[in-house]
């Protein structure tokens, strides 16, 4: 029977295939940043940094307006002399004072001692562990279950045909 169902339904497998591995990526980028911003908020440290250039980009939206984004890259140095740098992007209107940024803006880089390279600006992190919820986890959790929940309807649907099963209703 389960030949039956891949040789004549392959189109369906496919498509079971793409909807759990697309609910697999958002499901690993939404804990992946998370884990980074949890870390950070229960272990980070602080130093002082700067905002060495800023960006922002319009696109026409559907409803004849524009969306904005906008993005900084920042750089900053450890008590040990090493220097990183990182990136932020976010999305609505760049502040005021950012647009037009002659020299580099003093700010506090949050990051990890075990991980350097991984870093927030700190007005930028989460408050506390719900904020990451709020933030990260939970935008991701419905992106994820949606291709999941798709991807085992299709599984359901397939089973289903293949048995002859009259329908839910």
């Amino acid at each position: 029977m389960l030949k039956h169902i891949f040789v004549n339904e392959w189109k369906n497998v496919l498509l079971i295939i793409v909807l759990l591995g697309i609910g697999t990526a958002f499901l690993y980028s939404g804990i992946a940043d998370s884990w980074d911003e949890y870390q950070l908020i229960q272990k980070g440290n602080i130093v002082d940094g700067f905002i060495t250039s800023t960006w922002e980009d319009a696109e026409d939206a559907d409803s004849g307006g524009l969306i904005w984004s906008h993005g900084a890259t920042y750089t900053y140095q450890l008590p040990d002399g090493r220097n990183f740098d990182g990136t932020l992007y976010g999305e609505g209107r760049l502040k005021t004072e950012f647009l037009y940024l002659s020299q580099p803006y003093p700010i506090e880089v949050t990051y990890l001692l075990d991980n350097p390279s991984v870093s927030r600006i700190t007005n930028d992190l989460p408050d506390n562990v719900l904020g990451v919820l709020y933030k990260q986890i939970f935008p991701y959790w419905v992106f994820t279950f949606t291709f999941f929940i798709l991807g085992f309807y299709v599984i359901w649907r397939v089973i289903r045909e293949s048995r002859h099963l009259p329908a839910l209703s």
